[in-house]
């Protein structure tokens, strides 16, 4: 009966079972035992296979493979009750089909399984159109056409087996997963999917170090440089005024993907002043304390600038939030630390073309300095990022953003000030990036190419035939943007712009 069907044409197959639905699974090459998601970072191969089989005979017609990523935002409106949302697909792959990997006729049958392998390969950015919106600043569209790490699912871990907290809301979300789907070209009408099944991936993307941001004094979010009084009592006068600063640190450097956990860790140096009244000492040091501040921003609409915490408007009218956590790092005892005298006969002037060391030039004098006799030191502060929180690279995308500030604060004490320990705080940026996998260091391959490899490549003959013609079974390269550029001219992403949806 099934060898009669068959022969009438596939799609007499459908009369058998109408409404049978074909099983899809989705297996990823070399999955780690127990992980509950495969981890990539740019450069990386992620391959696998898509098996599919039937209880009924089911006729398709194409089996559509496909790497996406995906970005989602919620918003929740302050004074008016209700919220907007955006989504975007950035990321769009497929996988390309031959021809003789299809069963002839194309049909299900039952007892039996067809695998289609499929490699994708992590790109390093991301097509210019996919952020095409207005910008107020030149360099926002570089950003935004970086690939963006997962984040806000709590199923895809940072070590593949343990749920960590990577500290985003449930507003924002980050997903990239394999997609597979069975189709069916009727003659007249769009294709029907017969199956659609996906499986998530987790993706740390490979992320540089940008130049020190520029802080101003009057800059909304950071505090590179603060000026404090120092009184004996609260009720007496100064003793004198204090000044700590410090600037942006080198970034700590995330492990890439399945790579065994190490230690993330720099150090920033605050640099102190005391500009004495009189002959008055300075004050002892107490302790340092440093914490990580977590900023997610968030809207559903483009970001056409960096965002930051006073663009962001509190009653929530604008589409527009920010979400904060805040991570303890580690507290020191300063007591040991010592002050450094200097005197206005011990300066020395300099040449103009000869450039001062960074603390001086960030410890200026205060507006009471007499210009006789100053006290400095320097404290080397250690930052260590713990092991119980899922960290992700600084980064901006045209409907979110996540960067951190490193806070700091430094105690000191004075004659009769039992009650109150005076501090004085700065708020210093920092970035968090990610580093390539061992197999793609620095975009580069290890491979030694030989010498009868150069030959056969500059002296053989070349054949000018398509590929696939005169070698059918010819390995198909990767699915990568250089293969879809004139196909995206021509069919541009539905997804490809960020739309407004209701929700």
């Amino acid at each position: 009966m099934a060898a009669s069907l068959l022969s009438t044409g596939t799609r007499a197959v459908d009369v058998l079972s109408p409404f049978g639905r074909p099983h899809i699974k989705i297996d990823f090459t070399n999955q780690r035992d127990g992980n509950l998601a495969p981890s990539f970072t740019t450069g990386d191969r992620i391959e696998g296979t898509v098996t599919i089989s039937a209880s009924h005979l089911i006729s398709f017609d194409e089996v559509d493979i496909k790497l996406e990523g995906t970005q989602t935002v919620t918003v929740e409106r302050g004074a008016v009750p209700g919220r907007s949302g955006a989504t975007q697909t950035f990321l769009r792959l497929r996988q390309p089909m031959q021809d003789s990997s299809y069963p002839t006729p194309r049909v299900i049958e039952p007892a039996r399984t067809y695998q289609f392998p499929f490699t994708f390969v992590v790109p390093r950015g991301l097509l210019p159109h996919v952020c095409s919106h207005s910008k107020k600043n030149a360099h926002v569209h570089h950003s935004h056409t970086l690939l963006p790490p997962s984040l806000g699912d709590p199923m895809l871990a940072q070590d593949g087996k343990t749920l960590l907290d990577d500290m985003s809301p449930d507003m924002t979300r980050v997903t990239y997963q394999i997609r597979a789907e069975v189709l069916q070209k009727p003659v007249v009408g769009p294709a029907k999917s017969l199956k659609v099944t996906q499986r998530k991936i987790r993706i740390l993307p490979a992320v540089e170090e940008e130049p020190p941001l520029t802080v101003l004094d009057n800059d909304p979010v950071y505090r590179t440089r603060r000026e404090k009084n120092v009184k004996r009592g609260t009720m007496r006068p100064r003793q004198g005024r204090l000044v700590a600063a410090a600037s942006q640190p080198r970034p700590l450097q995330l492990n890439p993907p399945n790579k065994e956990f190490e230690s993330v860790s720099t150090a920033a140096t605050v640099h102190l002043r005391f500009d004495p009244v009189g002959d008055e000492e300075p004050p002892r040091l107490g302790t340092v304390w440093s914490k990580l501040r977590v900023a997610t921003y968030y809207a559903a609409h483009p970001w056409e600038d960096y965002p930051n915490s006073s663009a962001v408007s509190v009653v929530g009218m604008t589409g527009e939030g920010v979400y904060y956590d805040t991570v303890p790092l580690s507290k020191m005892c300063l007591a040991s630390a010592q002050w450094t005298k200097h005197a206005n006969n011990t300066l020395v002037r300099r040449d103009s073309l000869q450039s001062t060391s960074s603390a001086e030039s960030i410890t200026g004098p205060t507006a009471c300095f007499s210009g006789d006799v100053y006290y400095t030191a320097s404290v080397v502060v250690p930052v260590t990022l713990p092991k119980d929180k899922a960290f992700v690279p600084t980064f901006h995308s045209c409907l979110m953003s996540r960067v951190y500030t490193l806070d700091l604060c430094v105690s000191y004490h004075t004659p009769n000030m039992n009650i109150l320990t005076p501090t004085v705080s700065l708020k210093i940026p920092i970035q968090l990036t990610s580093g390539p996998s061992s197999t793609d260091s620095a975009g580069k391959s290890d491979e030694v190419i030989t010498q009868e490899e150069v030959d056969a490549e500059f002296f053989s003959p070349r054949s000018v035939a398509p590929p696939g013609i005169d070698e059918p079974d010819a390995a198909v390269a990767p699915p990568d943007y250089s293969d879809l550029t004139d196909y995206h001219r021509s069919n541009p992403l539905p997804g490809s712009r960020p739309q407004i949806v209701p929700l």
